[in-house]
């Protein structure tokens, strides 16, 4: 055998064993359920809040999608975010039905549309209908069906707080309503000032913002209701109209040792506040707690934004959930020029923070934020992605005890992965593992036979 023919036959016996690896490599990989996202926002996992829903069942999920087949179901979409789950938890178990034909299953959960996904866990059920069958709807009926209560925010109203019915695509506060209602949370307004205390089904108190003087009778009941192990979620605004809007809620935080300043915040650092906009700073590293576990290194956004002053009391443990840079600056009463000037008051400071003391059995915790725009509707999803959705949900779930629950959410309109058949895996393994190659073997082959002959 000559050199060439050598050469020919060893070139052929490499491509075969390379073809033979690409082939083996694909059959195995299509028997496993291993999978690596690489996309940079995880389009195709299921965010950290889901896989934590789906491994705490303790009980078979029976989830069973009622489609009626044919293009436009949301079938093929549905049943590969299942895939996800069922993933995480061997708990998750899906069965698909005709619609149409399933006439039992239709009627013991009074189905009333097609392409509706039921979801069965203990006894009991919750029902997706077609265009609420995302990740975000998937976890949040987790969620409420894993619970065994639903804990219940009181709002405070009455004095010009921030309203969850409030529809300023901006401004407003109903994202922190349908947050709070995802997430297995309830909510109702109280007007604190007409009430002898805080009424006891109140696991939360949320006084976002008043505009006006909170009264006497309003600083004495939150400030008993703290004292018994409540928990607050507290944020006021710079420059009040009145400012004894600020000293009212600077006395409820009094006792912890800490008020706010009512101080305009400016943020001198560029890399620290929203562009072209230094009464807007951002906040990329966050202290350590249950609530910023999972966003550390994601930017967070505090429009308009007054300073958090004081230091705690005996026994009050602060952790400083977001501060300004050195470079800032607090100008303390309003004016029109936003220049630094020889009275203004030197970061950094604190913008959020946490409050914890112990109290009789229990603790009492506050989440104190120098701004109520961190949490309104232009600051959350879907008019910006970044950390403020987490913060705003973790600091409810951090006072509802719910440590364990805090991971990030899943994002609205995420990506899934493609449903592939078994006959599509096939076509997909033919194609990558013989016909790409074979085509450029053939190629190869050609080129050295027109070579040789001419």
């Amino acid at each position: 055998m000559n050199r060439r023919a050598r050469s020919l036959v060893l070139n052929a016996i490499g491509i075969a064993v390379v073809l033979g690896l690409l082939a083996a490599a694909n059959i195995l990989v299509s028997k496993t359920s291993l999978a690596w996202d690489l996309t940079r926002a995880g389009n195709n996992t299921l965010a950290p809040q889901s896989v934590l829903a789906a491994k705490r069942l303790t009980s078979d999920l029976q989830v069973i999608g009622l489609f009626r087949p044919g293009i436009n179901s949301g079938q093929s979409e549905t049943e590969a975010l299942v895939a996800l789950y069922a993933d995480q938890s061997s708990h998750v178990k899906y069965r698909g039905a005709n619609a149409d034909q399933d006439t039992v299953d239709v009627k013991h959960y009074g189905i009333t549309q097609v392409n509706t996904v039921v979801l069965d866990y203990k006894g009991k059920t919750q029902l997706l209908l077609q265009g609420t069958q995302s990740e975000e709807d998937f976890t949040s009926a987790l969620l409420k069906l894993e619970s065994d209560r639903v804990p219940v925010v009181c709002w405070a109203v009455g004095d010009g707080e921030r309203s969850l019915t409030d529809t300023n695509q901006k401004t407003g506060y109903t994202a922190v309503a349908d947050l709070l209602v995802k997430n297995n949370f309830s909510h109702k307004d109280v007007l604190l000032s007409q009430l002898p205390a805080v009424p006891a089904d109140c696991d939360e108190l949320a006084i976002i913002n008043p505009t006006s003087a909170l009264t006497d009778q309003t600083v004495k009941i939150v400030t008993a209701y703290l004292a018994g192990g409540g928990k607050l979620l507290i944020a006021a605004e710079p420059w009040p109209h009145d400012p004894k809007t600020t000293a009212t809620l600077s006395s409820i935080l009094r006792p912890y040792g800490q008020g706010f300043s009512g101080a305009l915040i400016i943020e001198t650092d560029p890399s620290r506040a929203a562009v072209q906009d230094p009464t807007n700073p951002a906040v990329v590293n966050y202290g350590q707690s249950p609530i910023t576990k999972d966003v550390q290194g994601i930017v967070s956004f505090f429009p308009q934004t007054t300073a958090i002053t004081g230091a705690p009391a005996a026994g009050v443990r602060v952790v400083r959930i977001a501060t300004t840079t050195s470079g800032s600056y607090a100008i303390a009463a309003e004016r029109s020029s936003l220049a630094r000037q020889s009275q203004d008051t030197s970061g950094p400071f604190t913008i959020m923070e946490t409050l914890e003391q112990a109290a009789g059995s229990g603790k009492t915790r506050i989440v104190v934020a120098g701004t109520a725009a961190f949490a309104q509707t232009g600051t959350l999803p879907p008019n910006n992605n970044d950390a403020n959705l987490e913060l705003a949900l973790g600091s409810f779930q951090w006072l509802a005890g719910q440590d364990s629950l805090i991971a990030l959410p899943p994002k609205p309109e995420r990506a899934l992965p493609i449903a592939l058949t078994q006959q599509d895996q096939s076509v997909l393994i033919f194609i990558t593992a013989f016909l790409m190659p074979g085509l450029t073997v053939f190629g190869g082959i050609m080129v050295w036979w027109r070579r040789r002959i001419f």
